[in-house]
């Protein structure tokens, strides 16, 4: 017979809980050091052939890499304002697109623009839920053991104990997750990410319409057919260069100047090309900078993770009476399988 079953069982749940928890993060930083490696290929490649660093594919761009990975670029076009409707507050940042929601991970009924924050929330909630189911019942269990005046010694150590052990896990992963969670929206918030992608939202909408009317509109097809060629279907497929730039911003100050004040399209969303006159700043090394110092912020903090992985290792070591060591290792093995299966996972996606 196993001794200290309900141990073993807390401290396998913890494990496992600790390690989904974990691989939202290893996947953060691991598409922020691909993602600067495919940018130095390109600055190297670029330096050879004499090329205007805009002067390639926006599929290739860490900017575009990036903010797809923080965004899903399939949903993003529920955060534009419509025209008909259009009524700008003195507390929005924009006239074509709401504010980013920070504070709530459901929105409206529909899960936030915001990929990774919720990736992480729903990733960690279980561990948090779990954790606290745990050192609730073990209070009550307590107080029940006091209230029949139960003088088991043995018993009231053992309460102690893993109380002690769960309430650890709880003030640790509480704190840390909350954090986490808020250094994560920072990301969203202090660099360009958002208005970057809804951008080339707005653009990518109006490709795949291809409306001609009214004359803006046709105009504006009529640009992205000059540079980029008639199958365009993708602003991913799109070479922004310094040409193509400067006539977009043209159209957009035309559009800004005309009575209806927005690009057509089927949503009636109000499109303006808000931003391009931001677009090579928005690729520029100071903004790249910007989005690895957030991302760096976020993910030093995985040494926590370590921490509370320590704990249910060591409880286990114990009560199979093994040697750490070599529960450590079996756990690290798993652990990298993991982190390996999560990475396929994303790619695939």
């Amino acid at each position: 017979m196993i001794e200290n079953i309900e141990l073993i069982l807390i401290s396998l749940l913890i494990l496992i809980l600790s390690i989904i928890s974990f691989l939202p993060l290893i996947y953060l930083n691991y598409a922020k050091d691909l993602n600067n490696n495919i940018n130095i290929y390109n600055n190297i490649c670029d330096a050879k052939k004499n090329i205007y660093e805009t002067d390639i594919l926006i599929k290739n761009t860490y900017m575009w890499n990036m903010c797809n990975y923080l965004f899903d670029f399939n949903v993003i076009h529920k955060n534009f304002k419509r025209s008909v409707d259009f009524v700008k507050k003195p507390t929005d940042n924009y006239s074509d697109f709401i504010n980013i929601n920070r504070d709530l991970s459901i929105v409206d009924g529909e899960f936030n623009i915001m990929k990774v924050y919720n990736d992480y929330l729903h990733s960690g909630l279980p561990l948090f839920i779990i954790i606290w189911i745990f050192f609730i019942l073990h209070i009550l269990s307590i107080y029940y053991s006091v209230k029949n005046k139960i003088n088991d010694i043995t018993k009231y150590n053992y309460f102690l104990h893993s109380s002690i052990y769960i309430f650890l896990h709880i003030a640790i992963f509480t704190i840390f997750f909350s954090l986490i969670l808020k250094k994560i929206t920072e990301i969203y918030a202090d660099t360009k990410a958002y208005e970057y992608i809804m951008l080339l939202k707005e653009i990518d909408i109006l490709i795949k319409e291809r409306k001609t009317e009214p004359l803006l509109n046709k105009n504006f097809i009529d640009i992205i057919i000059k540079y980029a060629g008639e199958d365009i279907n993708s602003v991913e497929n799109i070479v922004f260069n310094k040409e193509l730039l400067d006539e977009l911003y043209l159209l957009h100050k035309k559009v800004k100047n005309d009575n209806m004040g927005y690009l057509h399209n089927i949503n009636n969303y109000r499109l303006t090309l808000e931003n391009i006159d931001n677009f090579k700043y928005f690729n520029s090394a100071k903004i790249i900078d910007k989005f690895n110092e957030e991302i760096e912020d976020v993910t030093r903090f995985t040494i926590i993770y370590f921490i509370i992985l320590f704990f249910p290792v060591y409880m286990l070591s114990q009560c199979f009476k093994s040697n750490f060591t070599t529960i450590a290792v079996i756990i690290i093995v798993i652990f990298v399988m993991s982190i390996s299966g999560y990475i396929v996972k994303k790619k695939l996606e």
